[in-house]
């Protein structure tokens, strides 16, 4: 009988993880679906790029990263899908989490915005 219940009690201890009081495990927030603005380059917000309007030199690769969700990753978040679509015709998937990025191989002045967002959310790459 001692045996059976010896073996209960370390079958419970070790049934909740063993940790004992005060476990010192770091904890882990759930990622969210925000990415990091790159240095120097645009981040995609909701409703804006930021900074809306960037010049760099010929050969210049630019990176937008998104940055459109809200909320808390613990209880849970919303985020709105963005792209970043050129006049020319060239764009980034529409999407609400990750990065993309393009390199400028000739001057001029390129315009684009959001596909969800038309004009009320456009930006300017003004390459030199």
């Amino acid at each position: 009988m001692k045996r059976v219940f010896v073996a209960l009690v370390v079958a419970s201890l070790c049934a909740c993880g063993g940790g004992g009081y005060g476990s010192t495990a770091p904890k882990t927030p759930p990622p969210n679906g925000n990415t990091p603005p790159p240095v120097g380059g645009i981040s995609v917000s909701n409703n804006y790029f930021s900074p809306a309007t960037k010049t760099v030199q010929v050969g210049t690769s630019v990176e937008w990263s998104w940055n459109s969700c809200t909320g808390d990753p613990y209880s849970g978040q919303t985020c709105v899908a963005h792209s970043v679509t050129f006049d020319d015709g060239t764009t980034s998937a529409t999407q609400d989490h990750g990065t993309y990025s393009r390199t400028f191989s000739t001057a001029g002045t390129y315009n684009y915005h959001c596909v969800t967002h038309g004009a009320a959310m456009a930006g300017t790459i003004t390459v030199q």
